[in-house]
């Protein structure tokens, strides 16, 4: 059985096997369940990607993975991703190492963009602001990370524990960036109110959600 570690806001891992060598392939994965206070419509959560330096600015659309960009995933050979979960139902997402993950990304360590340094993974919710949702309206709402090819320790950072998110709407859960010859992991918990919207600004794009 895998050993799960909680991650705590600002948490920095070095992702590393158990024999100190790096991980090569992480999966990271998301998961949601819509609670009865959602109101008319499905809360369509969605795993967002942004690709940077320090910097935190991303050219649109080949910096960033989501439903919108990935396409055929041709572009992302150093990404994979599930594609779009609408409901948080079970019937979609894939199940890895017994557990079921609404949306995912394994990203691959040896062909990582050598120009990049930073993957900061975000959640959101579709429409939120037309619609009137956040996180408060979802249960369990999660994110895990670990070594896709021998998961025996997982890192998971639970947006449920926080009230503090129960009135946002977006938020970065945390960044994979390089570090020596390998890479680490930093849970961030940084939250919005104004959906994708005001998410994307701070990655420098001004995009309009439009309405439902």
């Amino acid at each position: 059985m895998a050993n799960v570690i909680n991650m705590s806001k600002n948490q920095k891992i070095s992702m590393t096997k158990e024999d100190g060598t790096a991980i090569k392939n992480f999966f990271i994965g998301v998961n949601w369940d819509q609670n009865r206070y959602a109101g008319e419509s499905d809360i369509d959560f969605d795993i967002n990607g942004f690709l940077t330096n320090s910097d935190r600015k991303v050219a649109y659309p080949k910096d960033i993975v989501n439903y919108n960009t990935y396409g055929d995933g041709s572009g992302y050979p150093w990404v994979e991703y599930s594609g779009d979960n609408l409901t948080g139902d079970d019937s979609q997402g894939i199940t890895f190492d017994g557990h079921h993950y609404d949306e995912y990304f394994i990203v691959h360590a040896d062909t990582f963009p050598s120009d990049r340094t930073d993957f900061t993974i975000c959640l959101t919710i579709f429409r939120a602001v037309q619609r009137l949702q956040n996180f408060g309206m979802a249960n369990n709402a999660t994110m895990m990370i670990c070594d896709y090819d021998n998961p025996t320790t997982k890192w998971e950072y639970d947006l449920s524990e926080n009230e503090n998110f129960e009135k946002l709407n977006a938020v970065e859960m945390g960044r994979l960036y390089r570090y020596g010859d390998g890479f680490k992991f930093q849970a961030l918990g940084s939250g919005y109110m104004g959906g994708m919207t005001e998410l994307f600004k701070n990655f420098g794009l001004d995009i309009d959600e439009g309405r439902d």
